[in-house]
């Protein structure tokens, strides 16, 4: 049996899937299987997966209907032996010895979940983990270690970690294929809510691609974006009041600004790019979504601002000032 299960979905990403297949197989650890989950691609990203399973016993290739990311993970999990397993995007690379460093410490520890650093390409930013580093914790711990885990995405990205296999089908802890977008946060957020050990490093192991034209977030109008987010808040929160996070206040005020910034910011400039931008309507429905409203009743008027005009701003949302808030959508 593998000690690591590896699973990349595909998905139209035949000009990437070669390169990332290459990166995998040069990996310093060699005891894992590659499995391959072909999300009904239109392109020969099938054919390529099948040749290289070919040429490498390590290999299995999965042919499925077309279902969403979260389903082709699914469908990976369910068929991984591995003791531990991480996912791959197609379009990534990871460095030499990501998986030997990650499984190390994860036998070391006895840990649930291991949690790493990674950069971007081509820009080459470098983002490290905000939790508190090198310290075995339980996963509400390590969620409360971090000031800000919310407003800096450290509930994001799955690609950069390792998780026991064991502890996702014990739990019954799957992604959510209702959510097309940050389905990842609410996985991360419901196994480390979960989890009795997790770990985090500071090393940079994975390479994340910004720059691909074909990615969902590269779309300047995604039409499953408001729903996504609105179940993905929903749960967030229902996960948050259950496990008595939202009891402490600096994880609930930094939930509320990371609505009233990051969310609404991408919903607003998904809007402009709709159908509906001039829509006096459309504006309205968002700003009484129940995370906008939630998020402006915690902060109330204590809204942290660099100048006056973001704080006038901010009271617009609040108080549904309409005129002020057009003025940006129009622009």
């Amino acid at each position: 049996m593998a000690k690591i299960s590896v699973v990349v979905p595909i998905y139209k990403v035949e000009k990437w899937l070669a390169t990332c297949l290459e990166n995998i197989l040069k990996q310093s650890f060699g005891d894992f299987e590659l499995i391959l989950v072909n999300d009904g691609s239109p392109d020969r990203c099938g054919e390529i997966a099948d040749e290289y399973a070919a040429k490498d016993s390590r290999i299995k290739v999965v042919h499925k209907l077309n279902g969403g990311v979260s389903s082709a993970r699914n469908i990976g999990i369910e068929a991984s032996i591995g003791k531990y397993i991480c996912f791959i995007d197609p379009d990534d690379k990871i460095s030499e010895d990501f998986l030997l460093k990650l499984y190390t410490i994860a036998e070391e520890n006895d840990c649930d979940v291991v949690i790493s650093g990674y950069n971007t390409i081509p820009n080459n930013n470098e983002f490290k983990p905000n939790f508190k580093l090198n310290t075995v914790m339980s996963g509400i711990d390590l969620i409360l270690s971090c000031d800000n885990i919310h407003s800096n995405n450290d509930l994001c990205f799955i690609w950069r970690n390792i998780y026991k296999l064991s502890s996702l089908k014990e739990k019954n802890i799957r992604f959510n294929e209702e959510i097309s977008i940050g389905e990842d946060t609410i996985f991360n957020l419901e196994i480390l809510i979960k989890s009795k050990k997790t770990y985090a490093i500071a090393d940079t192991l994975y390479n994340y691609t910004v720059n691909n034209p074909d990615s969902t977030m590269s779309m300047k109008y995604k039409p499953n974006l408001e729903s996504s987010l609105v179940l993905q808040y929903k749960i967030r929160k229902e996960l948050s009041v259950r496990y008595g996070l939202l009891k402490n206040k600096q994880y609930k005020k930094d939930m509320a600004y990371y609505y009233l910034t990051n969310i609404y910011r991408m919903i607003i400039n998904n809007l402009k790019n709709s159908p509906k931008r001039n829509s006096k309507e459309e504006l309205t429905r968002i700003l009484n979504l129940g995370m906008f409203l939630d998020s402006t009743r915690e902060i109330g008027f204590s809204y942290k601002n660099s100048n006056m005009k973001e704080y006038i701003y901010y009271l617009a949302l609040k108080f549904k000032f309409l005129p002020i808030l057009k003025k940006e959508l129009n622009g």
